[in-house]
């Protein structure tokens, strides 16, 4: 082009919603820049190594706060990639779909989750039956109880919203419709409600926990047994810098680690930012921003029928990030001290199950006897060294509490967590025999994580703009990806009616993702 600060749009922040919209617009051949103000990909997404994630809470980020560190410096630092916004992945929607269709898929690493878990206010961890074998395997669950869970998990899986059950239910909390109208107990509503639909709390209707449980059921097997994966190195933030890299391929130019100066509209045509410490300024006739003033919102969808849910959207939500050298003993139960020991020295207790590399585990309202939530559930993700996130023999927590109602006037993270890391820990494999000691992190990281309000309320006058509307940092764990693909590619056609207004693209692109040549190592 004649001149090199000139683009046709400039993207501002590399999340995952702005990496594959950039993703997609250079691939429509556009001039695209993409900047951000962080000298790292993913935005609130990132994955960070441990000194980063170090330097990271210093700085303090925007849309964080209330830090809490404890732990001093760790072996190999560099060998850690450590998600600020942890995700799971489902096997089948549209996140998945994007990545596939962009190639992005080609140049990442992915794991299956192993299992997941409901914890118990008994103190143990139980895997949750997310299948017809699940089920009829499971010798805690009685006869009659597995088949009112099957004749749900049929009723789920199916054409469900027209059905007698549901009707006059779709706004009910799901937690109670699950009693009501299909007679399950309360640990069977906990593992469904919680550990399978991923509700936040009791309060989550009917009809979208289904529309999700359905999507979750209905990607199991499509990978192997478990409905979800983990992306190497991370997850979301090295997805993110993946679609990134397909962007630059298709000849995006990027910028980090620049403040933006200032933003000016000298014509209804042209948009001029300048960069500090960046000699020459940029140009582009379409702006994307999620805090762009005077902007046209590209709002973030709402309906149940989506793959995502969007009803706590105002929410904050509590962070901790630790680092443990001792695997977890799921769905082993311990043994009571009235238990009498073996008479017959040859007959040995059963082996403990295999360490899981990855695992999510579920704590449902109430599940904890003393300090945890009456109101929200929280979630564990464990990541090892199989997700390439950490060294060998250390394994990552992530832990996730949504803050329906404030207790307190400012939350202290490390107050409202403490008490699930320690349940968490306590389900640690025990330590050699010279030392029985409880796990400790070796370290430790909580925080606030906020929805950003900055987004304007614009009303799209000229030079173009857009602005996404920020996704909500309280998400069930399987949806941000999803929910960040969807606002993608609708950010993308709105972008496609700017540009076909302002002359700078014909009508001939009509689909999200233009067609790949195959390659010829590809069957399908």
């Amino acid at each position: 082009m004649d001149d090199e600060g000139a683009f046709d749009i400039i993207i501002v922040g590399t999340g995952l919603t702005e990496s594959i919209t950039a993703a997609a617009l250079a691939k429509a051949g556009f001039r695209v820049a993409h900047i951000d103000e962080n000298a790292h990909y993913g935005s609130s997404q990132a994955s960070l190594t441990f000194d980063e994630l170090i330097q990271w809470q210093v700085a303090p980020p925007r849309g964080f706060s209330s830090f809490f560190c404890s732990g001093g410096n760790i072996a190999q630092p560099r060998t850690y990639s450590i998600s600020l916004s942890p995700s799971l992945i489902p096997s089948k929607g549209p996140l998945i779909e994007a990545l596939v269709a962009s190639g992005v898929a080609k140049y990442g690493g992915f794991r299956l989750v192993e299992r997941v878990f409901v914890y118990d206010p008994s103190g143990t961890a139980k895997p949750v039956p997310g299948s017809k074998e699940d089920v009829f395997k499971n010798k805690d669950i009685s006869l009659i109880e597995k088949r009112r869970l099957m004749r749900f998990l049929q009723f789920a899986a199916g054409d469900f919203e027209n059905k007698t059950e549901l009707k006059n239910h779709a706004d009910s909390p799901f937690p109670e419709y699950l009693k009501t109208v299909f007679s399950l107990n309360d640990e069977m509503t906990n593992a469904i409600a919680y550990a399978l639909a991923y509700c936040l709390s009791p309060t989550d209707t009917t009809l979208a926990a289904l529309h999700r449980l359905r999507r979750y059921l209905l990607s199991a097997g499509r990978y192997g047994a478990s409905p979800f994966l983990v992306g190497h190195y991370g997850s979301s933030g090295e997805i993110a810098q993946g679609f990134c890299r397909t962007a630059a391929v298709s000849g995006a130019v990027y910028i980090l680690g620049k403040n933006i100066e200032s933003v000016t509209t000298p014509s209804t045509s042209k948009h001029i930012i300048r960069l500090q410490d960046f000699a020459e300024p940029l140009s582009c006739s379409l702006f994307i921003s999620s805090n762009a003033q005077s902007a046209s919102l590209v709002p973030f969808p709402a309906s149940p029928s989506l793959p995502f849910s969007a009803s706590s959207s105002e929410y904050t939500v509590a962070r901790c990030i630790a680092i443990i050298d001792r695997p977890l003993c799921l769905g082993v139960v311990p043994p009571t001290e009235d238990v009498p020991a073996c008479e017959d020295p040859s007959d040995k207790p059963p082996p403990p199950p295999p360490a899981l590399d990855t695992a999510v585990i579920v704590f449902p309202p109430l599940s904890l006897v003393t300090g945890g939530s009456s109101t929200a559930a929280a979630t564990v993700l464990l990541t090892g060294e199989g997700t390439m996130s950490c060294p060998k023999g250390k394994w990552i927590l992530y832990i996730a509490l949504p803050l329906i109602t404030t207790v307190e006037t400012d939350p202290h993270p490390q107050t409202l967590l403490k008490p699930y890391l320690d349940a968490t820990l306590a389900l640690a494999v025990p330590g050699s025999e010279s030392d029985d000691s409880p796990l400790a992190p070796l370290f430790s990281l909580f925080y606030l994580q906020h929805h950003d309000h900055s987004a304007p309320t614009g009303d799209g006058s000229a030079p173009p703009a857009l602005a996404p509307v920020p996704l909500p940092p309280v998400l069930p764990l399987p949806d941000a990806g999803d929910a960040a693909a969807v606002q993608a590619e609708g950010v993308f056609w709105e972008a496609m009616k700017v540009l076909r207004r302002t002359g700078c693209e014909e009508d001939g692109i009509t689909s999200f993702w233009p067609l790949m040549e195959r390659d010829e190592d590809d069957e399908d």
